[in-house]
Protein backbone atom coordinates (compact mmCIF):
# COMPACT_ATOMS: atom_id res chain seq x y z
CA UNK A 1 0.00 0.00 0.00
CA UNK A 2 1.31 3.56 -1.25
CA UNK A 3 0.41 6.77 0.96
CA UNK A 4 0.33 10.41 -0.36
CA UNK A 5 2.19 12.96 1.32
CA UNK A 6 1.16 16.14 -0.05
CA UNK A 7 -2.10 18.28 0.75
CA UNK A 8 -2.02 18.37 4.33
CA UNK A 9 -3.39 21.65 5.99
CA UNK A 10 -1.01 22.97 8.46
CA UNK A 11 -3.45 23.60 11.00
CA UNK A 12 -3.88 19.71 10.70
CA UNK A 13 0.02 19.29 10.85
CA UNK A 14 0.54 21.74 13.59
CA UNK A 15 -1.43 19.79 15.92
CA UNK A 16 -0.57 16.71 14.73
CA UNK A 17 3.39 17.03 14.60
CA UNK A 18 3.78 20.19 16.80
CA UNK A 19 5.93 23.05 15.70
CA UNK A 20 9.32 24.16 17.32
CA UNK A 21 10.89 27.38 17.23
CA UNK A 22 14.04 26.15 17.50
CA UNK A 23 17.50 26.87 15.63
CA UNK A 24 19.19 23.74 14.00
CA UNK A 25 23.21 23.59 13.25
CA UNK A 26 25.38 22.16 13.98
CA UNK A 27 24.83 21.54 17.80
CA UNK A 28 20.90 20.65 17.60
CA UNK A 29 19.13 22.53 20.60
CA UNK A 30 16.24 20.34 22.01
CA UNK A 31 13.42 22.15 23.68
CA UNK A 32 10.24 20.13 23.42
CA UNK A 33 9.59 16.00 25.36
CA UNK A 34 6.61 15.62 23.14
CA UNK A 35 7.22 12.13 20.87
CA UNK A 36 7.14 12.47 17.48
CA UNK A 37 8.39 14.92 14.67
CA UNK A 38 8.47 18.21 14.81
CA UNK A 39 8.82 21.21 12.90
CA UNK A 40 11.82 23.34 13.43
CA UNK A 41 13.91 26.78 12.05
CA UNK A 42 16.85 26.05 10.46
CA UNK A 43 19.67 28.51 11.33
CA UNK A 44 22.23 28.30 8.80
CA UNK A 45 25.01 30.41 10.27
CA UNK A 46 27.32 27.53 11.31
CA UNK A 47 27.40 26.04 7.52
CA UNK A 48 30.28 27.12 5.36
CA UNK A 49 28.10 25.76 2.14
CA UNK A 50 25.00 25.22 1.30
CA UNK A 51 23.08 23.40 -1.53
CA UNK A 52 19.84 23.90 -2.30
CA UNK A 53 17.85 21.06 -3.94
CA UNK A 54 14.90 21.13 -5.64
CA UNK A 55 13.20 18.08 -8.20
CA UNK A 56 11.24 20.15 -9.94
CA UNK A 57 13.00 23.11 -10.62
CA UNK A 58 16.49 22.02 -10.11
CA UNK A 59 19.09 20.94 -12.76
CA UNK A 60 22.18 18.34 -12.14
CA UNK A 61 23.95 19.67 -15.31
CA UNK A 62 23.27 23.47 -14.93
CA UNK A 63 22.67 23.82 -11.23
CA UNK A 64 25.62 24.84 -9.19
CA UNK A 65 23.33 24.45 -5.83
CA UNK A 66 22.49 28.30 -5.06
CA UNK A 67 19.22 29.03 -3.98
CA UNK A 68 18.66 30.85 -7.30
CA UNK A 69 20.22 27.54 -9.43
CA UNK A 70 19.54 24.43 -7.39
CA UNK A 71 20.47 20.92 -8.55
CA UNK A 72 17.54 18.37 -8.97
CA UNK A 73 18.98 15.11 -7.00
CA UNK A 74 20.15 14.11 -4.05
CA UNK A 75 23.14 12.50 -5.33
CA UNK A 76 24.17 15.47 -7.13
CA UNK A 77 24.47 17.93 -4.30
CA UNK A 78 26.42 15.03 -2.11
CA UNK A 79 29.02 15.07 -4.39
CA UNK A 80 29.63 18.43 -3.52
CA UNK A 81 32.03 19.16 -0.90
CA UNK A 82 32.19 21.17 2.44
CA UNK A 83 35.82 21.61 2.96
CA UNK A 84 38.07 20.29 5.63
CA UNK A 85 36.97 21.10 9.05
CA UNK A 86 34.13 22.71 7.57
CA UNK A 87 30.13 21.47 7.60
CA UNK A 88 27.40 22.11 4.68
CA UNK A 89 24.10 22.01 4.71
CA UNK A 90 21.90 20.41 1.90
CA UNK A 91 18.20 21.50 1.56
CA UNK A 92 15.79 19.91 0.29
CA UNK A 93 12.67 21.12 -1.64
CA UNK A 94 9.55 18.83 -1.47
CA UNK A 95 9.22 16.25 -3.82
CA UNK A 96 10.15 12.24 -3.96
CA UNK A 97 13.39 11.24 -4.21
CA UNK A 98 13.92 8.36 -6.11
CA UNK A 99 17.47 7.92 -5.91
CA UNK A 100 19.71 4.75 -5.76
CA UNK A 101 21.41 3.83 -2.76
CA UNK A 102 23.78 6.95 -1.23
CA UNK A 103 25.89 6.68 1.50
CA UNK A 104 25.47 9.92 3.93
CA UNK A 105 29.04 12.30 4.48
CA UNK A 106 30.61 13.56 7.73
CA UNK A 107 29.87 17.06 8.16
CA UNK A 108 27.18 17.47 5.69
CA UNK A 109 23.60 17.86 6.92
CA UNK A 110 20.51 17.08 4.95
CA UNK A 111 17.39 19.03 6.15
CA UNK A 112 13.57 18.43 4.22
CA UNK A 113 10.44 19.64 4.18
CA UNK A 114 10.71 23.01 2.25
CA UNK A 115 8.32 24.49 0.15
CA UNK A 116 10.84 25.56 -2.36
CA UNK A 117 14.45 26.91 -2.44
CA UNK A 118 14.88 29.42 0.81
CA UNK A 119 10.99 28.96 1.06
CA UNK A 120 8.32 28.16 3.97
CA UNK A 121 9.62 25.05 6.04
CA UNK A 122 7.08 22.50 7.01
CA UNK A 123 7.79 18.70 7.16
CA UNK A 124 4.32 16.91 6.51
CA UNK A 125 2.71 19.97 4.13
CA UNK A 126 6.02 19.87 1.98
CA UNK A 127 7.07 16.55 2.46
CA UNK A 128 10.76 15.38 1.21
CA UNK A 129 10.10 12.01 0.70
CA UNK A 130 13.39 9.77 -0.45
CA UNK A 131 11.60 6.47 -2.09
CA UNK A 132 12.81 3.14 -2.24
CA UNK A 133 10.49 2.29 -4.99
CA UNK A 134 10.01 -1.42 -2.60
CA UNK A 135 13.82 -2.03 -4.92
CA UNK A 136 16.48 -1.04 -2.55
CA UNK A 137 17.99 0.21 0.61
CA UNK A 138 17.66 4.15 0.80
CA UNK A 139 21.04 4.96 2.92
CA UNK A 140 24.41 3.90 4.81
CA UNK A 141 25.25 5.78 7.27
CA UNK A 142 28.14 8.19 8.62
CA UNK A 143 29.75 9.77 11.51
CA UNK A 144 29.17 13.77 12.00
CA UNK A 145 26.21 13.13 9.64
CA UNK A 146 23.02 14.35 10.25
CA UNK A 147 19.31 14.23 8.83
CA UNK A 148 16.24 16.14 9.83
CA UNK A 149 12.92 16.17 8.26
CA UNK A 150 13.03 13.49 5.95
CA UNK A 151 11.04 11.15 4.99
CA UNK A 152 12.35 7.49 4.13
CA UNK A 153 9.80 5.18 2.32
CA UNK A 154 9.70 2.05 0.83
CA UNK A 155 12.82 0.95 1.11
CA UNK A 156 13.69 -2.82 0.60
CA UNK A 157 16.31 -5.34 0.80
CA UNK A 158 17.22 -8.89 1.26
CA UNK A 159 19.62 -7.85 3.88
CA UNK A 160 19.88 -5.96 7.21
CA UNK A 161 18.20 -2.17 7.66
CA UNK A 162 15.81 -1.46 4.91
CA UNK A 163 16.23 2.17 4.61
CA UNK A 164 19.33 2.68 6.79
CA UNK A 165 22.10 0.58 7.95
CA UNK A 166 24.82 2.11 10.45
CA UNK A 167 27.75 -0.66 10.13
CA UNK A 168 30.10 1.17 12.57
CA UNK A 169 28.80 4.41 11.87
CA UNK A 170 27.12 6.88 13.76
CA UNK A 171 24.95 9.76 12.36
CA UNK A 172 21.83 11.74 14.30
CA UNK A 173 18.44 11.36 12.66
CA UNK A 174 16.05 13.75 13.89
CA UNK A 175 12.25 14.35 13.31
CA UNK A 176 12.27 11.99 10.35
CA UNK A 177 9.96 9.33 9.36
CA UNK A 178 10.09 5.74 8.33
CA UNK A 179 7.08 4.33 6.48
CA UNK A 180 7.18 0.62 4.50
CA UNK A 181 10.19 -0.34 4.84
CA UNK A 182 11.21 -4.17 4.84
CA UNK A 183 13.68 -6.36 5.02
CA UNK A 184 13.44 -9.59 3.05
CA UNK A 185 13.95 -13.39 3.94
CA UNK A 186 17.26 -14.85 3.25
CA UNK A 187 17.53 -16.96 0.31
CA UNK A 188 17.52 -20.91 0.87
CA UNK A 189 16.53 -20.11 4.69
CA UNK A 190 16.84 -23.51 6.08
CA UNK A 191 19.01 -23.19 9.17
CA UNK A 192 19.33 -26.25 11.64
CA UNK A 193 18.10 -24.38 14.43
CA UNK A 194 15.62 -21.97 15.92
CA UNK A 195 16.14 -18.17 17.14
CA UNK A 196 19.39 -17.38 14.26
CA UNK A 197 20.05 -14.04 13.10
CA UNK A 198 18.16 -13.27 9.96
CA UNK A 199 17.97 -10.15 8.01
CA UNK A 200 17.15 -7.50 11.00
CA UNK A 201 16.02 -3.86 10.93
CA UNK A 202 12.71 -3.38 8.92
CA UNK A 203 13.56 -0.04 8.72
CA UNK A 204 17.15 0.48 10.00
CA UNK A 205 20.28 -1.25 11.20
CA UNK A 206 22.67 -0.61 14.00
CA UNK A 207 25.81 -2.92 13.68
CA UNK A 208 29.43 -3.53 14.96
CA UNK A 209 29.54 -0.75 17.76
CA UNK A 210 27.77 2.03 16.07
CA UNK A 211 25.80 4.64 18.32
CA UNK A 212 23.36 6.68 15.88
CA UNK A 213 20.94 8.66 17.88
CA UNK A 214 17.22 9.17 16.75
CA UNK A 215 15.31 12.11 18.30
CA UNK A 216 11.92 12.88 17.71
CA UNK A 217 11.43 10.39 14.66
CA UNK A 218 8.15 8.60 14.01
CA UNK A 219 8.06 4.12 12.49
CA UNK A 220 4.99 2.97 11.17
CA UNK A 221 4.30 -0.09 9.23
CA UNK A 222 8.01 -1.27 8.60
CA UNK A 223 8.61 -5.32 8.43
CA UNK A 224 11.32 -7.52 8.36
CA UNK A 225 10.23 -10.97 6.52
CA UNK A 226 12.22 -12.87 8.80
CA UNK A 227 14.47 -11.06 11.65
CA UNK A 228 14.43 -9.05 14.63
CA UNK A 229 13.41 -5.68 15.65
CA UNK A 230 10.83 -4.35 12.44
CA UNK A 231 11.71 -0.73 13.07
CA UNK A 232 14.83 -0.47 14.20
CA UNK A 233 17.19 -3.24 15.47
CA UNK A 234 20.85 -3.39 16.99
CA UNK A 235 23.06 -6.09 17.09
CA UNK A 236 27.18 -6.72 17.87
CA UNK A 237 27.64 -4.47 20.60
CA UNK A 238 25.84 -1.00 19.17
CA UNK A 239 24.46 1.56 21.44
CA UNK A 240 21.66 3.41 19.72
CA UNK A 241 20.12 6.45 21.68
CA UNK A 242 16.42 6.41 20.80
CA UNK A 243 14.26 9.18 22.67
CA UNK A 244 11.01 10.50 21.88
CA UNK A 245 10.07 8.60 18.44
CA UNK A 246 6.74 6.96 17.64
CA UNK A 247 6.51 3.42 17.07
CA UNK A 248 3.62 2.20 15.43
CA UNK A 249 1.77 -0.57 13.31
CA UNK A 250 5.26 -2.47 12.59
CA UNK A 251 5.51 -6.14 12.25
CA UNK A 252 8.23 -8.87 12.29
CA UNK A 253 8.61 -11.95 10.84
CA UNK A 254 5.72 -11.94 8.62
CA UNK A 255 7.80 -14.83 6.60
CA UNK A 256 9.54 -16.25 9.74
CA UNK A 257 9.19 -20.35 9.49
CA UNK A 258 12.14 -20.35 12.21
CA UNK A 259 11.16 -18.13 15.24
CA UNK A 260 14.19 -15.55 13.95
CA UNK A 261 11.99 -12.65 14.52
CA UNK A 262 12.09 -11.08 17.94
CA UNK A 263 10.62 -7.39 18.17
CA UNK A 264 7.94 -6.25 16.39
CA UNK A 265 9.21 -2.51 16.49
CA UNK A 266 12.38 -2.82 18.04
CA UNK A 267 15.54 -5.35 19.01
CA UNK A 268 18.43 -4.84 20.69
CA UNK A 269 20.90 -8.01 20.79
CA UNK A 270 23.98 -9.33 21.78
CA UNK A 271 25.48 -6.30 23.79
CA UNK A 272 23.56 -2.81 22.57
CA UNK A 273 23.39 -0.71 25.00
CA UNK A 274 22.05 2.58 24.49
CA UNK A 275 19.18 4.44 25.82
CA UNK A 276 15.52 3.81 24.88
CA UNK A 277 13.80 7.08 26.57
CA UNK A 278 10.59 8.83 26.26
CA UNK A 279 9.33 6.91 22.99
CA UNK A 280 5.64 5.53 22.63
CA UNK A 281 5.65 1.67 21.12
CA UNK A 282 2.08 0.79 20.39
CA UNK A 283 0.51 -1.48 18.25
CA UNK A 284 3.77 -3.47 16.89
CA UNK A 285 3.34 -7.26 16.56
CA UNK A 286 6.15 -9.65 16.62
CA UNK A 287 4.28 -12.75 14.37
CA UNK A 288 4.90 -16.94 13.77
CA UNK A 289 5.71 -17.60 17.54
CA UNK A 290 8.31 -14.56 18.15
CA UNK A 291 8.81 -12.46 21.66
CA UNK A 292 8.49 -9.23 22.11
CA UNK A 293 5.89 -7.44 20.04
CA UNK A 294 7.33 -4.20 21.66
CA UNK A 295 10.93 -4.45 22.46
CA UNK A 296 13.26 -7.16 22.60
CA UNK A 297 16.51 -6.88 24.83
CA UNK A 298 18.70 -9.90 24.67
CA UNK A 299 22.08 -11.17 25.23
CA UNK A 300 23.50 -9.30 27.67
CA UNK A 301 22.21 -6.16 25.73
CA UNK A 302 22.20 -3.42 28.46
CA UNK A 303 20.10 -0.19 27.66
CA UNK A 304 18.62 2.46 29.73
CA UNK A 305 14.63 1.88 28.99
CA UNK A 306 12.99 5.01 31.02
CA UNK A 307 9.83 7.11 30.47
CA UNK A 308 8.46 5.09 27.57
CA UNK A 309 4.76 4.45 26.77
CA UNK A 310 4.36 0.64 25.89
CA UNK A 311 0.68 0.05 24.93
CA UNK A 312 -1.59 -2.77 23.21
CA UNK A 313 1.98 -4.47 21.19
CA UNK A 314 1.13 -8.29 20.47
CA UNK A 315 3.40 -11.42 20.09
CA UNK A 316 2.77 -14.43 18.90
CA UNK A 317 5.26 -16.33 21.90
CA UNK A 318 6.67 -14.37 24.91
CA UNK A 319 6.00 -10.67 25.94
CA UNK A 320 3.54 -8.74 24.11
CA UNK A 321 5.73 -5.67 25.33
CA UNK A 322 8.85 -5.73 26.24
CA UNK A 323 11.21 -9.03 27.06
CA UNK A 324 14.55 -8.66 28.49
CA UNK A 325 16.97 -11.73 28.40
CA UNK A 326 20.51 -12.63 29.67
CA UNK A 327 21.68 -15.53 28.43
CA UNK A 328 20.58 -16.02 24.11
CA UNK A 329 19.19 -19.30 23.53
CA UNK A 330 22.01 -21.79 23.02
CA UNK A 331 22.18 -25.33 21.61
CA UNK A 332 24.59 -28.26 22.68
CA UNK A 333 27.06 -25.85 24.12
CA UNK A 334 28.07 -24.02 27.30
CA UNK A 335 26.41 -21.03 28.18
CA UNK A 336 27.83 -17.84 29.12
CA UNK A 337 29.28 -16.85 32.65
CA UNK A 338 27.17 -14.60 34.27
CA UNK A 339 28.43 -11.25 33.71
CA UNK A 340 29.24 -9.14 37.02
CA UNK A 341 27.17 -5.95 37.67
CA UNK A 342 29.65 -3.30 36.71
CA UNK A 343 29.22 -4.99 32.92
CA UNK A 344 25.32 -6.31 33.01
CA UNK A 345 22.50 -4.12 34.71
CA UNK A 346 19.71 -2.96 32.89
CA UNK A 347 17.40 0.28 34.70
CA UNK A 348 13.88 -0.01 33.72
CA UNK A 349 12.09 3.13 35.21
CA UNK A 350 8.82 5.19 34.43
CA UNK A 351 7.48 3.04 31.76
CA UNK A 352 3.48 2.43 31.41
CA UNK A 353 2.65 -0.77 29.74
CA UNK A 354 -1.01 -1.53 28.98
CA UNK A 355 -2.81 -3.50 26.94
CA UNK A 356 -0.29 -5.56 25.33
CA UNK A 357 -0.74 -9.29 24.98
CA UNK A 358 1.25 -12.60 24.10
CA UNK A 359 0.25 -15.67 22.56
CA UNK A 360 -0.60 -17.80 26.04
CA UNK A 361 -1.95 -14.55 27.71
CA UNK A 362 0.77 -14.80 30.47
CA UNK A 363 3.13 -12.49 29.73
CA UNK A 364 1.43 -9.50 27.96
CA UNK A 365 3.18 -6.72 29.86
CA UNK A 366 6.67 -8.44 29.79
CA UNK A 367 9.13 -11.30 30.63
CA UNK A 368 12.36 -11.10 32.75
CA UNK A 369 13.97 -13.99 31.86
CA UNK A 370 17.41 -16.39 31.34
CA UNK A 371 19.82 -14.97 33.65
CA UNK A 372 18.82 -11.12 33.80
CA UNK A 373 19.80 -8.54 36.18
CA UNK A 374 17.25 -5.67 36.24
CA UNK A 375 16.08 -2.55 38.30
CA UNK A 376 12.17 -1.78 38.28
CA UNK A 377 11.43 1.55 39.32
CA UNK A 378 8.01 3.54 38.99
CA UNK A 379 6.75 1.63 35.99
CA UNK A 380 2.66 0.94 35.61
CA UNK A 381 1.23 -2.30 34.40
CA UNK A 382 -2.40 -1.71 33.88
CA UNK A 383 -5.03 -3.93 31.99
CA UNK A 384 -2.61 -6.51 30.27
CA UNK A 385 -2.74 -9.93 29.12
CA UNK A 386 -0.58 -11.28 31.63
CA UNK A 387 1.36 -8.76 33.82
CA UNK A 388 4.42 -9.02 35.39
CA UNK A 389 6.33 -12.11 34.71
CA UNK A 390 9.80 -12.54 36.32
CA UNK A 391 12.15 -15.77 36.13
CA UNK A 392 15.60 -17.13 36.85
CA UNK A 393 16.51 -13.37 36.92
CA UNK A 394 18.04 -10.66 39.55
CA UNK A 395 15.67 -8.31 40.18
CA UNK A 396 15.25 -4.93 42.23
CA UNK A 397 12.09 -4.00 41.72
CA UNK A 398 10.93 -0.35 44.08
CA UNK A 399 7.99 1.03 44.13
CA UNK A 400 6.21 0.07 41.11
CA UNK A 401 2.15 -0.13 40.78
CA UNK A 402 1.46 -3.68 38.83
CA UNK A 403 -2.69 -3.65 39.14
CA UNK A 404 -2.89 -7.19 38.13
CA UNK A 405 -1.11 -10.69 37.81
CA UNK A 406 2.39 -10.89 38.73
CA UNK A 407 4.30 -13.92 39.29
CA UNK A 408 8.04 -14.54 40.14
CA UNK A 409 9.40 -18.14 39.37
CA UNK A 410 12.09 -20.21 39.64
CA UNK A 411 15.38 -19.15 40.37
CA UNK A 412 19.33 -20.11 39.72
CA UNK A 413 22.09 -21.08 41.75
CA UNK A 414 24.35 -18.40 39.58
CA UNK A 415 22.31 -15.72 40.68
CA UNK A 416 22.39 -13.33 43.77
CA UNK A 417 19.11 -12.73 45.60
CA UNK A 418 16.13 -10.36 44.57
CA UNK A 419 14.58 -7.73 46.29
CA UNK A 420 10.95 -5.89 45.94
CA UNK A 421 10.11 -2.99 47.86
CA UNK A 422 7.52 -0.57 48.03
CA UNK A 423 5.24 -1.95 45.29
CA UNK A 424 1.18 -2.53 44.95
CA UNK A 425 1.16 -5.87 43.27
CA UNK A 426 -2.71 -6.36 43.36
CA UNK A 427 -2.62 -10.07 42.46
CA UNK A 428 -3.23 -12.41 41.78
CA UNK A 429 0.36 -14.19 42.33
CA UNK A 430 0.30 -16.73 39.90
CA UNK A 431 2.03 -20.08 40.55
CA UNK A 432 3.86 -18.76 43.50
CA UNK A 433 7.79 -20.40 42.80
CA UNK A 434 11.02 -20.71 44.65
CA UNK A 435 13.13 -17.50 43.57
CA UNK A 436 15.25 -15.97 46.43
CA UNK A 437 13.26 -12.87 46.77
CA UNK A 438 12.45 -10.47 50.21
CA UNK A 439 9.27 -9.11 49.90
CA UNK A 440 9.18 -5.67 52.05
CA UNK A 441 6.78 -3.01 52.74
CA UNK A 442 4.94 -4.31 49.46
CA UNK A 443 0.83 -3.61 48.83
CA UNK A 444 -0.18 -7.25 48.38
CA UNK A 445 -1.94 -10.43 49.15
CA UNK A 446 -0.83 -12.34 51.91
CA UNK A 447 0.34 -15.52 49.95
CA UNK A 448 2.92 -13.63 48.69
CA UNK A 449 4.86 -13.67 51.97
CA UNK A 450 7.16 -11.44 53.21
CA UNK A 451 6.71 -8.80 55.72
CA UNK A 452 4.81 -5.04 56.82
CA UNK A 453 2.88 -6.59 54.36
CA UNK A 454 0.01 -3.73 53.27
CA UNK A 455 -3.96 -5.00 52.78
CA UNK A 456 -4.43 -4.34 48.90
CA UNK A 457 -6.63 -1.05 48.11
CA UNK A 458 -7.31 1.29 45.20
CA UNK A 459 -5.49 4.01 46.19
CA UNK A 460 -5.54 6.02 43.31
CA UNK A 461 -7.29 8.79 41.84
CA UNK A 462 -9.85 8.28 39.55
CA UNK A 463 -9.07 10.70 36.59
CA UNK A 464 -10.30 8.24 33.66
CA UNK A 465 -12.12 9.48 30.54
CA UNK A 466 -14.67 7.54 28.94
CA UNK A 467 -17.20 8.51 26.58
CA UNK A 468 -19.63 7.77 23.44
CA UNK A 469 -17.23 7.42 19.60
CA UNK A 470 -19.50 8.77 16.90
CA UNK A 471 -16.76 8.70 13.68
CA UNK A 472 -12.96 7.28 13.35
CA UNK A 473 -10.74 8.58 10.43
CA UNK A 474 -7.51 7.42 9.55
CA UNK A 475 -5.10 10.29 8.33
CA UNK A 476 -3.27 9.11 5.57
CA UNK A 477 -0.52 12.18 5.82
CA UNK A 478 0.18 11.81 9.69
CA UNK A 479 -0.31 8.14 9.86
CA UNK A 480 -2.62 9.16 13.04
CA UNK A 481 -6.59 8.05 13.72
CA UNK A 482 -9.06 10.74 14.34
CA UNK A 483 -11.79 9.80 17.09
CA UNK A 484 -14.94 11.82 17.07
CA UNK A 485 -16.20 11.73 20.62
CA UNK A 486 -20.19 12.47 21.37
CA UNK A 487 -19.90 14.94 24.12
CA UNK A 488 -16.73 17.24 24.73
CA UNK A 489 -13.74 16.10 26.68
CA UNK A 490 -13.05 17.41 30.53
CA UNK A 491 -11.69 20.86 30.14
CA UNK A 492 -8.11 21.06 31.62
CA UNK A 493 -7.32 17.00 31.35
CA UNK A 494 -3.95 16.53 30.56
CA UNK A 495 -4.41 13.55 27.72
CA UNK A 496 -1.63 13.36 25.57
CA UNK A 497 0.86 10.04 26.05
CA UNK A 498 -2.15 8.09 28.10
CA UNK A 499 -3.34 4.65 27.05
CA UNK A 500 -6.83 4.58 25.44
CA UNK A 501 -9.21 1.31 24.43
CA UNK A 502 -11.12 2.61 21.27
CA UNK A 503 -13.73 0.34 20.27
CA UNK A 504 -14.96 -0.78 23.82
CA UNK A 505 -13.57 -3.00 26.34
CA UNK A 506 -14.87 -6.66 24.60
CA UNK A 507 -13.45 -5.41 21.41
CA UNK A 508 -11.31 -2.15 21.91
CA UNK A 509 -8.00 -1.95 20.52
CA UNK A 510 -5.60 0.03 22.58
CA UNK A 511 -3.74 3.13 21.69
CA UNK A 512 -1.75 6.27 22.98
CA UNK A 513 -3.25 9.74 22.69
CA UNK A 514 -1.33 11.84 20.80
CA UNK A 515 -3.68 15.20 21.13
CA UNK A 516 -7.04 15.62 21.98
CA UNK A 517 -9.24 18.96 22.47
CA UNK A 518 -12.98 19.95 22.22
CA UNK A 519 -14.84 16.54 20.62
CA UNK A 520 -11.62 14.66 18.75
CA UNK A 521 -8.58 12.49 20.16
CA UNK A 522 -6.15 12.05 17.60
CA UNK A 523 -4.25 8.69 18.69
CA UNK A 524 -0.73 7.09 16.89
CA UNK A 525 -0.89 4.66 14.30
CA UNK A 526 -3.90 3.20 12.71
CA UNK A 527 -6.57 1.04 14.57
CA UNK A 528 -7.77 -1.97 13.71
CA UNK A 529 -11.19 -0.31 14.98
CA UNK A 530 -11.85 1.07 11.80
CA UNK A 531 -12.72 -1.86 10.40
CA UNK A 532 -15.04 -2.47 12.82
CA UNK A 533 -15.96 0.90 14.52
CA UNK A 534 -16.80 0.53 18.63
CA UNK A 535 -18.84 2.87 19.59
CA UNK A 536 -17.07 3.58 23.32
CA UNK A 537 -13.57 4.98 24.14
CA UNK A 538 -12.11 4.50 27.85
CA UNK A 539 -8.77 6.50 28.78
CA UNK A 540 -6.82 4.56 31.13
CA UNK A 541 -6.70 6.04 34.70
CA UNK A 542 -3.21 7.37 34.87
CA UNK A 543 -2.58 5.22 38.48
CA UNK A 544 -1.69 8.42 40.21
CA UNK A 545 -1.62 7.60 44.06
CA UNK A 546 -4.70 9.69 46.36
CA UNK A 547 -2.79 12.06 48.88
CA UNK A 548 -3.79 10.05 51.75
CA UNK A 549 -1.93 6.79 50.38
CA UNK A 550 0.32 5.06 52.46
CA UNK A 551 3.60 6.30 52.24
CA UNK A 552 6.92 4.64 50.38
CA UNK A 553 4.60 2.52 47.99
CA UNK A 554 3.48 2.74 44.44
CA UNK A 555 5.05 4.27 41.12
CA UNK A 556 5.62 8.11 41.02
CA UNK A 557 3.57 9.30 38.40
CA UNK A 558 4.56 11.84 36.64
CA UNK A 559 2.07 14.61 36.94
Amino acid sequence: MHFPWYGLGRSLATQVFGTLLIAIGPVLLRGASAPGPQNEIVDLGGYATQVYVDPQRGNDITGDGSRAHPVASLTRALEQSPGAGKRMAVLLSQGRYREPTFSLKPDVDLFGGFAEPGGARDIIKFASVIDGEDARRLAFGADRARVDGVHFVHGRVRGKGGALLCDGTSPVLTNCIFVENRTMIPLNWEPPLLHLTAHDGGAVMCLNGAAPRFEHCYFYRNTTECGRGAAIASDRGAKPHIASCVFANNRAGIDDPMRSSDGGAVSLFDHSDGAFIGNVVVANTALARNDAGGVFVALWSAPQIADNVIVGNESGDDAGGLFIGGQEHRYGVPLDPYPTADRYHIVVERNVFVGNVNGTRNSGAMRVTMESRVRFTDNVIAANAGGFYLQRSEIVAERNTVWQDWRFLEDKPSLGPSRMTGNILLGPLDHPGQARVALTHNMSEPSAGGTDILPVADVFLDDAVAGKITALRFDLATFTTVVTTADPLPAGARLPGRPINVGGKRNGHWHVVKAASGTEIIVWGRTEAETHPGQEFEIQRTFTLKPDAPAGIGARVAK
